[in-house]
């Protein structure tokens, strides 16, 4: 029998194929979960899961202006884009660049100066301790309330809330400060203008408290029954003070002890207090007078306490480390009668040139529309004084969070597991219908409360969808965002938490679903 030499000819191509490997593919944004001395299997964290793969004399390392580095610098907990082939049933490292380093060595930040554990010391999140001939002194500048050339002699002499800067180094989840700035946490003018439009803006009437079940804290000035209205917008409270109670209960487990002393709530003018809203959209947000909110639609998704411990910490961070305060002082949005008034208006403007959320300039934008803009962005939270923050604000907060929820006692793993679900959620495409439409239906809900009544009527099919999805990518729902806090938290469990024993630690599932079981 004559045999075909083309059917010869494809039986060798694929045998060859199976031997020298598929071509090369790239997977980006991964994090190094072990890469050590002799240097032969890089294991990276993919979809929360770890893969081996195989380094030889060919792969090549280089950093993020593509320039070769040596192997050994790329350390647990580094952020990477990893390129690879298939060979032998392996995974072969071709080339490894590097995107950030958790342990580069180099530490440069700010952030407010929590606890002290003998000379352990809590600041953004981090673990620091001075290193030796240290200097920690006062920055000297007017508004930190502190002369130049005052010197401390430690930790021990700066005052809990107070904000730092620190210069170090990094090495095994520790941070060793060569030189710490003192700024101390003065209530200034602005502070102060910024609290008293938030409490003039929301009004609670048609509201009313009643006694709590024994084992539930509710602070004062608490609402649970009927809606919440700010400036023009109105929010239903969940009509429930069992888990309106729970939530406070959880929420103050989190907050840092100068947080809870009176002479700095009075100071300051932060109350927190903890506010549960009936809306099916995944969310939570701060202002900056210690009002935290979160939705149902949040508590919904979450599994145990241990995750909501992390969200209620992250948002407490934007409270603690004055971010509204920074966008107050730079942006000049939140004055109290434009905040009563036009705050959706005003913010709306900022976005669409921002974001051209239309995709027309705004000279072609008319007064309903940016009407529409603004409140579709912030329909379920007033954005003009809560959480649009820059993502290195979000970031910090998620890293604070964290360790809030850490000191609390509370198994900090789970909040990976939190975003994990928030990430596989949002690219399902059932539930991002779901949420186009209940967005759609609040924009319809409250048209009622705007100055112009008929702004939502006006707006295009077109011009409704984009600002849905522009509202949606600020908050817990925007995909990218999600997957990014992931990766973060994963980074910081790798690195600042490194060898923790978390079998000590609570994940509070059992109490979580006692108290939540009526929402799901």
């Amino acid at each position: 029998m004559k045999k075909n030499p083309s059917i010869l000819i494809s039986i060798c191509l694929l045998f060859a194929a199976s031997n020298s490997g598929f071509s090369q593919k790239t997977i980006e944004n991964v994090v190094i979960v072990a890469f050590e001395s002799p240097y032969e299997v890089l294991t990276v964290l993919v979809d929360e899961e770890q893969y081996d793969y195989q380094v030889t004399q060919e792969t090549a390392f280089q950093d993020n202006t593509k320039k070769k580095i040596n192997a050994e610098l790329f350390r647990k907990g580094c952020e990477i884009n990893l390129s690879f082939k298939i060979e032998n049933k392996k995974r072969v490292a071709t080339k490894v660049k590097i995107i950030s380093d958790a342990n580069s060595g180099k530490e440069y930040f700010k952030g407010v100066f929590e606890l002290l554990e003998d000379d352990l010391a809590y600041i953004d999140g981090r673990k620091v301790k001075l290193a030796k001939g240290a200097a920690l002194e006062c920055s000297g500048k007017n508004t930190c309330g502190c002369k130049r050339g005052m010197v401390y002699l430690d930790f021990t002499e700066v005052k809990k809330g107070d904000f730092v800067t620190i210069q170090g180094v990094s090495n095994k989840g520790l941070v060793f400060a060569n030189q710490v700035t003192v700024c101390k946490n003065e209530h200034t003018e602005t502070d102060r203008k910024l609290r008293t439009s938030v409490e003039n803006s929301y009004n609670s009437d048609g509201t009313h408290s009643v006694s709590a079940p024994p084992g539930i804290v509710v602070p004062p000035n608490s609402l649970y029954q009927g809606n919440i209205k700010i400036g023009s917008l109105e929010y239903k409270l969940l009509d429930n003070i069992r888990i309106q109670g729970y939530v406070n209960m959880v929420g103050n487990r989190l907050l840092p002890d100068y947080a809870k002393d009176d002479a700095w709530q009075k100071k300051n003018e932060i109350f927190f207090r903890f506010y549960v809203i009936q809306n099916p959209i995944p969310n939570a947000f701060a202002f900056p007078n210690g009002m935290v909110f979160v939705h149902t639609g949040l508590l919904q998704l979450m599994e145990n306490e241990a995750q909501l411990a992390a969200v209620l910490g992250h948002e407490i961070a934007h409270v603690t480390y004055e971010h509204s305060n920074s966008r107050y002082q730079s942006q000049g949005l939140f004055e109290s009668e434009a905040l009563k008034s036009t705050g959706g208006k005003i913010l709306g403007k900022a976005l669409v040139i921002a974001k051209d959320a239309t995709g027309m300039n705004n000279g072609g934008l008319g007064e309903d529309l940016l009407d529409g803009v603004g409140i579709g962005i912030s329909q379920t939270k007033p954005s003009d004084i809560s959480n649009l923050f820059e993502k290195s604000k979000e970031t910090q907060a998620d890293r604070v969070g964290l360790m809030y929820a850490y000191l609390a006692g509370y198994d900090i793993r789970e909040a990976a597991k939190f975003w994990q679900i928030m990430s596989t959620k949002t690219r399902d495409e059932t539930f991002q219908a779901k949420m186009k439409t209940d967005v759609k239906g609040l924009l319809s809900q409250n048209a009622a409360n705007f100055e112009n009544k008929n702004f939502v009527s006006s707006l295009t099919e077109d011009m409704t969808s984009k600002v849905v999805g522009n509202y949606l990518e600020t908050i817990y729902t925007s995909h990218p965002l999600t997957q990014k806090r992931l990766k973060d938290i994963n980074q910081l469990l790798l690195t600042t938490y490194e060898g923790e024993d978390f079998s000590k630690f609570s994940a509070g599932r059992s109490e979580y679903v006692k108290f939540i079981t009526n929402l799901k």
